[in-house]
């Protein structure tokens, strides 16, 4: 999902006023994300008021329950 304010180049546009989270921070977040399947999650962990970790999940449909006689 691409933000239709972004520009072709994958630059942040200049208006965004970022508080918490620098332009990186932003650009690695969205990688992460597009890097997930079709389950997944991410986890924001903040520590003393900084982002310091985020924890990639990936989950796996084990079976599909449509399809179970």
């Amino acid at each position: 999902m691409k933000d239709q304010e972004t520009s072709e180049s994958g630059k942040l546009p200049n208006e965004l006023r970022l508080v918490k989270l620098t332009r990186e921070q932003v650009k690695r977040i969205d990688e992460l994300l597009a890097e997930l399947g079709e389950y997944g999650e991410l986890h924001i962990i903040i520590e003393r008021g900084d982002l310091r970790y985020i924890n990639k999940v990936e989950s796996y449909k084990f079976w599909d329950t449509n399809k179970r006689k």
